[in-house]
C-alpha cells in the first residue's frame, strides 16, 4: 500500500486546478464539496481548497487537508483515473472524523473501479 503522497497524486497547476472546475462536475456533501473530472493516466490527483473562511487558524486549515490527504491516500488505489478537488464546506475538528471520513467515501464512491466494487459486494 502507498504510504505517501507523491508529486504524481497532486494537482499543482493553477491549469491543472481551472481543468477540474470547468468540467462542472460536482458532489456536495455537508461538509466537503468534490469537483471532477476523469482523466487520461492510471491513477487519480488530488487537489485541496481550504479557505480562511473555514478557519483563520492555519493549524486548523492544515489539520483539515491533512486529514483528507490521508482519505484520499486510503481510498485513491482503487480508484479509475480522475482528478480532484476538494472543498471544505465548513470547519471540522477530530470529533468530527467519523462523518467526515462516510462523507468523503460516500461522496467519492463513483470513482471505484467497477473489478473493486464487485469484490467488496460479494
Amino acid at each position: 500500500m502507498l504510504h505517501s503522497y507523491p508529486v504524481t497524486l497532486r494537482l499543482n497547476t493553477a491549469d491543472d486546478f481551472s481543468s477540474v472546475f470547468i468540467l462542472r462536475k460536482t458532489r456536495n456533501g455537508a461538509w466537503l464539496k468534490i469537483h471532477y473530472k476523469p482523466n487520461s493516466l492510471s491513477h487519480s490527483r488530488l487537489g485541496l481548497v481550504v479557505s480562511k473562511k473555514n478557519h483563520k487558524r492555519a493549524n486548523k486549515r492544515n489539520y483539515m487537508k491533512r486529514v483528507i490527504r490521508e482519505l484520499f491516500r486510503q481510498q485513491q488505489p482503487e480508484w479509475l483515473g480522475h482528478d480532484i478537488v476538494v472543498r471544505v464546506n465548513k470547519f471540522f475538528t477530530a470529533h468530527d472524523f467519523l462523518q467526515i471520513k462516510n462523507e468523503f467515501i460516500q461522496l467519492t464512491a463513483k470513482f471505484v473501479r467497477p473489478e473493486k466494487f464487485l469484490c467488496h459486494a460479494i
